[in-house]
């Protein structure tokens, strides 16, 4: 799953709710229509891991009210459901601590440990492990025959 950051200006918001950096899950499909156009550095990326996101989200926010310091500007997560709905801006610890927390539910691999961006599984055996590439997935059918041929012997 990814986490993608954008600037919005929300249509019909209260002025002082409607500039928001808002971190997306799921992506760019759920994130509001009311998007800026990318002006700072990490703006309309898509992020894997939601501490980046965080990280991304609050420096961008802290760029735009350099340039804007009378606006009103907040940093919000959320998921649309690929419908309209703004999103609740929150405290910036409030936002490292959901992070931290989404990060710690990433699936992992069964072999390294390291966040999979993709699922891998052995052929022969769908239900050993998944992993994050095809590197540890080979590695661990190496391991599962190495240890096959010494049972044997």
């Amino acid at each position: 799953m990814s986490y993608f950051v954008s600037r919005q200006c929300y249509w019909g918001a209260d002025p002082d709710d409607q500039n928001v950096v808002e971190v997306a899950f799921g992506g760019v499909d759920y994130a509001n229509p009311d998007m800026l156009v990318p002006k700072y550095a990490g703006e309309g990326q898509d992020y894997l891991d939601p501490v980046e996101a965080v990280e991304a989200a609050l420096n961008i926010a802290e760029e735009w009210k350099k340039d804007h310091p009378g606006l009103s500007i907040g940093v919000a997560h959320g998921f649309t459901g690929g419908f309209t709905m703004p999103f609740i801006p929150s405290e910036a610890q409030e936002l490292k601590e959901w992070a931290k927390k989404a990060q710690e539910e990433l699936p992992r691999c069964d072999r390294c440990g390291a966040v999979r961006k993709e699922t891998f599984t052995l052929v022969e055996d769908p239900d050993r492990g998944k992993f994050c590439s095809a590197f540890c997935a080979e590695k661990t059918m190496d391991e599962d025959a190495k240890l096959l041929e010494e049972e044997e012997t």
